[in-house]
């Protein structure tokens, strides 16, 4: 991978696997990575469907019924809002590339990858480039209609009949909402709106996007790289003796097993830190900062 710089186009991806989409974030970030969580319209069916299956081991929308039973008495439209994506899972591997990174996007991004641009911008990884106004504005939880008849499977009320003909479908089932700057707004309908926008020219269509690429170039042009690694973990008397290298850091934070221990400023993009642990520590994670702004993070494995 290019170091100085990366330019993700998802441009015409039309989606898939929502866990896909959140896990790939955390490689590109040092921050954290909320999941975005979805809602329910607040129906009698979604309610009957939900307790029916809330203890099963397979969708388990056990989370919503709570909400989708006090729609009865507020009237509230869309149901409480839960991730589909498990926070840890989004945040198991951690940040992997340390370049800086911008996201091209257009009006046929739909479903998952509306997500994943979503998150992008939450997340303030990188500014997002968009040849129309907006993503498709698809940004949901689908379910098919052999999915909903198989949930509703012996109940004689259930409004799921087969289709003419051996016909398929599938819905919109739960909406994804965003987080960070922009809590609670809507995926679906609205879409992700670039950060800056390239309407797309004629050379862009005949030599291969190359004034598109251009501008996504100058993008990252002025963008630095932050990269923090441990070069040597030595375990000794109950204490880990770590060296710790960065580019375009100054200072550092450590913690042990998720708990922190230390926190010091780099010498000419070095420094040497001792922390005490236990035996049984597994990962040391390095926090880098710039200037107090988290901009880097690794996490290593302890020997």
């Amino acid at each position: 991978m290019p170091q100085d710089g990366l330019i993700v186009d998802v441009r015409d991806n039309g989606g898939s696997h929502i866990h896909a989409a959140e896990f790939a974030l955390q490689v590109l970030t040092p921050r954290r990575i909320a999941p975005e969580p979805v809602q329910f319209i607040n129906t009698p069916l979604n309610l009957r469907i939900c307790r029916r299956h809330q203890d099963s081991s397979g969708i388990d929308p056990g989370a919503w019924v709570p909400s989708l039973e006090q729609a009865v008495e507020t009237g509230a439209t869309f149901s409480g809002a839960f991730p589909l994506t498990p926070e840890d899972g989004a945040n198991a591997i951690g940040q992997q590339y340390f370049g800086p990174v911008v996201l091209i996007t257009n009006a046929r991004c739909y479903s998952a990858t509306d997500i994943f641009a979503a998150g992008f911008q939450n997340h303030r990884i990188g500014p997002v480039l968009g040849t129309d106004e907006n993503t498709g504005a698809g940004g949901a939880n689908v379910w098919t209609h052999e999915l909903l008849s198989d949930l509703l499977q012996g109940d004689r009320a259930t409004p799921y009949v087969p289709l003419p003909k051996g016909a398929g479908m599938r819905v919109s089932i739960r909406r994804t909402l965003r987080v960070g700057a922009l809590s609670d707004t809507p995926v679906e309908d609205l879409g992700v709106v670039p950060d800056e926008l390239h309407r797309m020219t004629r050379r862009d269509l005949l030599e291969n996007n190359a004034d598109l690429f251009d501008r996504a170039g100058l993008l990252l042009k002025d963008r630095e790289p932050h990269t923090v690694s441990v070069t040597d973990a030595v375990s000794v008397n109950g204490s880990l003796k770590l060296k710790v290298k960065a580019a375009n850091v100054d200072r550092v934070d450590v913690y042990v097993d998720q708990r922190p221990y230390a926190s010091t400023d780099l010498t000419d993009g070095q420094a040497a830190v001792t922390v005490p642990v236990a035996a049984a520590a597994r990962a040391a994670r390095i926090d880098g900062f710039e200037a107090g702004r988290l901009v880097a993070g690794k996490t290593e494995q302890l020997p």
